[in-house]
């Protein structure tokens, strides 16, 4: 008996087919989705994030060695995975174990790190401008646009080119800036668990996840206390206290060192601080000084514009009911505010001439990145080569001698063995990088005279130890009080250094 199948019944030819595997129904369903995403929004975003690799020079920053102060970071991925809490005081730790996954030995990939958190910045910018709740579609592609070409180009961004957090910093704030907007949108509790998350998870990649997410909890608090919606209110104070247990057990099992190196009066980060026991018009005169010394880095022009475009932005976002979203990135914020002063103009302006005020705004912001574009900002400090050559024209017997300041990219780049850390009060980060297995490997302990006089004492003794006749001087980021602190030992010791490349020294010991 045939079952016709126009009545969903079962044939037995039916029954006698192979079912198709599980796999295939997720496979199937897993490519449907890509297709729904690939929107040509999608693709129009996408290829926003991607201008980072135009607007920086890419074989640039993957040929220029690292200077100290990346060095100090790139070694961490030459340390144990054990050592690595100890060896984060200038760098997050998940910024660290990132390095790990797009680290060649020896190579400066680390800083495709830095790029994709700048293209992830340009994406998440588009979309927090773009569902802001315009009125009209066009201003909300446009602010989109708008807000995305402004990290995109903003001075501080495209400056970044070295091995660096601060494009995490960006994009960690635009993303707390994002979520508080979509909370203030759609209130949900999966909405203030991403918020939690980004906030207290953001901490391992940024500090600046902890200043902005503190303010936006706040905010969401405020803002559901004035509208007497309680239930919102008790939800979102919930949400904030944990997320507070969370961020004080991030800062406590990672950074509680760190920070109290940070502010010690000895080291050269005092200064960013507001000294203590000031009155309000010196704390007033700090305060602008510093933000004086950074305009140039916003891109926004001269301050007479900077400032109304940056309040019009959240003038805007206060139209739009987004009372909670603060303020964290200037640049995205002021596009914002391009857009909102378009939007308002638009009933006595024709459309063509408000379209062409957002093609002004989008010039201005080519024209204020111009100097920064594609610009060479390493320090030029080659530890890398000065590494290689002695790596391929050293003897066995010769002693290597490593100024305090080259050892975390000597480090990195030396191509025998393994390095390890040690503690080193000395230094800001707390450490620095020593041979295990190498003693003939020096590193001077400080880079006043007496380090430098009791590190050639050091090298001296391996040389006799080793009969040695050749010392190698690896030295970079000198000051010129150390300089001077390298020949006076010298000089006291009878020895003199011959210059080769890459501004490495040899001392002949007889």
């Amino acid at each position: 008996m045939h079952v016709d199948d126009a009545l969903g019944e079962t044939t037995p030819a039916a029954l006698s087919a192979d079912p198709a595997p599980p796999d295939a129904g997720r496979r199937a369903r897993a490519r449907a989705a890509i297709r729904r995403r690939l929107t040509p929004e999608n693709l129009v975003v996408l290829v926003l994030g991607l201008l980072v690799l135009v607007v920086h020079d890419l074989w640039y920053m993957l040929s220029q060695p690292f200077w100290t102060d990346e060095a100090w970071v790139a070694v961490t991925t030459r340390f144990p995975l054990s050592q690595l809490p100890a060896a984060i005081s200038s760098t997050p730790i998940g910024w660290s174990v990132l390095l790990r996954v797009v680290t060649q030995p020896a190579a400066q990939t680390s800083r495709l790190l830095p790029l994709a958190f700048a293209a992830a910045a340009v994406i998440i910018a588009y979309w927090f401008a773009r569902r802001l709740g315009w009125p009209r579609p066009e201003s909300s592609v446009a602010a989109g646009l708008l807000a995305a070409i402004a990290v995109l180009l903003v001075p501080a961004m495209l400056h970044r080119n070295d091995l660096k957090q601060y494009t995490a910093d960006a994009c960690l704030a635009l993303l707390v800036l994002a979520l508080t907007s979509r909370l203030e949108r759609d209130w949900s509790r999966w909405g203030l668990a991403a918020l939690s998350a980004a906030v207290w998870g953001g901490m391992l990649f940024s500090d600046a996840a902890a200043f902005v997410g503190i303010p936006a909890f706040v905010a969401v608090c405020a803002v559901e206390l004035v509208r007497r919606r309680w239930h919102r209110l008790a939800e979102a104070v919930a949400v904030g206290a944990g997320t507070a247990v969370l961020m004080f057990g991030v800062y406590a099992a990672f950074y509680t060192d760190a920070a109290t190196d940070l502010v010690n009066e000895a080291s050269g980060f005092s200064s960013f601080f507001l000294p203590p026991g000031g009155d309000l018009p010196s704390d007033l005169e700090f305060m602008t000084s510093h933000v004086a010394a950074v305009g140039a880095y916003f891109g926004l022009g001269p301050v007479w514009l900077a400032i109304p475009l940056v309040v019009a932005g959240l003038v805007t976002m206060f139209r739009l009911g987004r009372p909670a979203t603060l303020f964290a990135v200037t640049a995205a914020v002021a596009a914002v505010g391009v857009v909102g002063m378009c939007s308002l103009l638009r009933p006595w302006l024709k459309g063509a001439l408000a379209a062409g005020l957002a093609a002004a705004a989008v010039l201005a912001f080519a024209v204020g990145s111009r100097p920064y574009l594609r610009n060479h900002t390493v320090p030029d400090e080659d530890v890398r080569d000065q590494a290689r050559y002695v790596a391929a024209h050293d003897a066995p017997r010769d002693v290597i001698l490593v100024n305090l300041s080259s050892n975390w990219g000597f480090a990195y780049y030396w191509p025998i063995g393994r390095p390890s850390r040690r503690p080193d009060p000395i230094v800001v980060q707390g450490y620095e990088a020593y041979f295990p297995g190498q003693p003939r490997i020096v590193v001077a302990r400080n880079r006043d005279q007496a380090g430098v006089d009791a590190a050639l004492a050091r090298a001296l003794a391996q040389a006799r130890q080793r009969s040695s006749t050749r010392i190698w001087l690896v030295r970079t980021h000198m000051s010129a009080p150390e300089a001077a602190a390298w020949n006076a030992a010298l000089a006291a010791a009878g020895l003199s250094a011959k210059s080769l490349a890459y501004g490495l020294s040899v001392v002949s010991v007889g």
